[in-house]
């Protein structure tokens, strides 16, 4: 073969190995939207479209409440998270996420808004909200909601540091102050106090325990007939949500 051939069958050979990678790169991005936490790590890359506080979370006497940020997405749509923040002790107590249609998201903000007062926010300030809650927490070893890690993308990048005003987490004093949920169970309950008690110390914390009733069915995974979905780019974590796109859970739920 000569000298002029080899290297003609070198640029075919570079050039269909590019080809490939393209194709592998395709299927890779495809198959990741496949997901909601990869529909969530794709929109991080798109504008934020809402982003709200609940009153309750920066009342004081409260520090409960949620917050809601959407993207928007390239094929019109926009995905959404909603944390529940525990500011006295749990930091992120729940999070739900799903993608939607600008429309359906209007009229989950508003039903929102009926039952939890929210306010306009700045992304940083959000942010600074979440991270800053589940640091506190993170001081006596208490882990954000498992399903956080899988959503975390959604904050891209935007920078906290933007917002500069400080962010009180804890009672009055600064300390922990554990109100159980109505789904807490008793075991849980138990191993909260036992984290209190070895990370914070004897006289450092306070518990309180709630007593009522839920009167609202937790979320049990998902409703029956939606599809499993495999996504070979994420971890199997991850892929316990996938749901093709589909709602995965209400966020007044």
């Amino acid at each position: 073969m000569s000298t002029k051939e080899q290297r003609r069958q070198k640029k075919l050979a570079k050039k269909r190995s590019k080809e490939i990678a393209k194709r592998k790169e395709i299927a890779r991005e495809k198959n990741s939207l496949q997901s909601l936490a990869g529909q969530i790590k794709a929109a991080a890359g798109g504008p934020v479209d809402r982003c709200l506080i609940s009153d309750m979370l920066i009342d004081p006497a409260s520090k409960f409440g949620s917050v809601f940020i959407s993207r928007k997405m390239r094929d019109g749509r926009v995905a959404i998270v909603k944390f529940l923040i525990d500011g006295l002790c749990m930091g992120v107590k729940d999070v739900a996420a799903f993608v939607c249609f600008p429309a359906d998201q209007s009229r989950i903000v508003e039903e929102m808004g009926e039952s939890e007062p929210m306010r306009e926010a700045s992304p940083a300030k959000a942010r600074s909200l979440v991270e800053g809650a589940i640091a506190y927490a993170e001081q006596f070893k208490i882990e954000p909601h498992a399903d956080y890690r899988k959503i975390e993308p959604i904050w891209g990048d935007i920078d906290k540091s933007e917002f500069t005003d400080e962010i009180a987490f804890g009672d009055e004093e600064g300390k922990p102050r554990y109100v159980n949920g109505p789904y807490d169970s008793v075991l849980f309950q138990q191993q909260i106090r036992e984290k209190l008690q070895t990370h914070a110390g004897e006289g450092n914390y306070n518990i309180v325990t709630m007593m009522s009733e839920p009167d609202m069915v937790p979320y049990d995974g998902l409703v029956e007939g939606e599809d499993w979905s495999d996504d070979p780019e994420l971890d199997a974590d991850i892929d316990e949500d996938v749901v093709d796109g589909k709602v995965v859970r209400n966020p007044n739920s």
